[in-house]
């Protein structure tokens, strides 16, 4: 039996997927393994690197132990699939955690689905478990902020539950500042003591510049001589990637300048329609690239595009940015100035600025930095030292199992 105090972390997504929350969780439960007996509790991936996992069951791999559930897999394109998808796990977990043999000191509940923390909850009150809720993003906000749901008694009702879920906790932590002001906010109005801000990171050793004129990825995709504007990673509805599509049209996008999609997502298809239908030959669409692979391809663009919709600052934090400055590639975010995306970039000299909704001034930052090769080169090398100094893998993973120590040491309440 293990010495060390055991952790158990609660989110469906986790290895082998390749969904970006999935690979972060695995980094982090390796990493803390050698402080903790490490345990996950998850569900099926939605995109898994290999078919060598346990589909239902129990394994051990690179010292972390997981317990995967089974649950419903239904298309995430289709809106009734996805909302089954998320009470069948949820319901799982509840069931695992209730009539389970397994104790741990302390659960970490990611929001994988959103209606985690309220399983945790419930299980942590009963089991004077220790409790840290680990929020990627908050639920409903999000939701109503993009327009999947509307403003109601339900998203009053999910709020609610999940409020006195984040009171419960012993720790909730954030990604970012403006996540932290928006649950310190009313009608949230969590206790900021409370709270504990830790960004997402890259991996500072895996991800590694590499110089445009070695790049085989450029010349294997056409892309020599081209002056490329890349978006890597999730195609959702939080990205509004319509207008940076939208932006290729207008009179002060640079004739050189190429933007390539890199990844997938429910609003790939609609993007790949509108690209058409504009048929400029400005816009290319790559599939996800393999992780090992990720140094390549980041380092091959000439400036990265982190786009948010301007009404969900404060729910969630990109955690792109990472992996495009370990790449060391300068950043045109595209957010509310408010956001810690917009104010990271400015504060350090890492790109440009803009205000969603607005493709002109996208096309005008994108022929800025285009004439600009100088800047450019700057702001990369700002953005690969920033990356080691705070937001590589073993320094923000260090302080998340110290957070985890501070935690145990907590005395409970009777």
């Amino acid at each position: 039996m293990s010495s060390k105090p055991t952790i158990a972390f609660l989110n469906r997504c986790y290895w082998p997927d390749s969904e970006a929350t999935g690979q972060l969780l695995t980094d982090l439960c390796i990493d803390l393994s050698d402080q903790f007996d490490v345990h996950v509790i998850c569900g099926a991936p939605n995109s898994p690197t290999t078919d060598d996992f346990v589909r239902q069951g129990i394994e051990v791999r690179d010292g972390v132990t997981i317990h995967r559930l089974p649950h419903t897999r239904f298309a995430k394109r289709v809106p009734a699939g996805r909302i089954l998808n998320l009470i069948s796990f949820s319901r799982a977990a509840s069931k695992y955690l209730k009539t389970s043999s397994f104790r741990p000191q302390a659960i970490v509940c990611e929001t994988d689905p959103f209606l985690l923390p309220i399983v945790a909850a419930t299980y942590t009150t009963r089991s004077r478990t220790k409790l840290v809720c680990y929020l990627q993003d908050i639920y409903p906000d999000v939701a109503e902020a993009i327009g999947k749901v509307r403003s109601g008694w339900l998203t009053s009702k999910i709020r609610s539950r999940l409020r006195v879920a984040y009171e419960h906790a012993d720790r909730v932590v954030v990604l970012g500042d403006c996540m932290k002001q928006r649950l310190a906010n009313s009608p949230w109005s969590i206790d900021a003591e409370k709270m504990r801000v830790l960004p997402n990171w890259s991996d500072c050793q895996s991800i590694e510049p590499v110089d445009a004129s070695q790049s085989q990825f450029r010349v294997h995709h056409d892309l020599v001589g081209q002056f490329v504007v890349m978006h890597s990673g999730n195609m959702g509805l939080t990205q509004r990637l319509d207008v940076l599509i939208d932006a290729t049209r207008q009179p002060d996008w640079p004739a050189e300048a190429v933007l390539m999609l890199i990844g997938d997502g429910a609003a790939r298809e609609q993007l790949e329609s509108q690209a058409a239908s504009i048929g400029n030959h400005r816009v290319r669409f790559l599939p996800y690239q393999p992780r090992h692979l990720l140094g390549e391809s980041l380092s091959a663009a000439d400036l990265h595009v982190v786009s948010m919709h301007p009404e969900i600052t404060g729910c969630l934090c990109p955690s792109k940015l990472y992996g495009i400055l370990a790449a060391g590639r300068p950043v045109l975010a595209i957010a509310d100035a408010a956001t810690d995306l917009c104010e990271t970039v400015s504060r350090n000299g890492l790109g440009w600025t803009c205000p969603p909704k607005a493709a002109d001034s996208i096309a005008k930052a994108v022929s800025q930095a285009a004439k600009n090769p100088a800047e450019l080169a700057a702001a990369g090398r700002r953005a690969r030292q920033i990356a080691l100094d705070r937001f590589d893998r073993p320094v923000v993973t260090r302080q998340f199992g110290e957070l985890l120590s501070e935690v145990l040491a907590i005395e409970s309440t009777p």
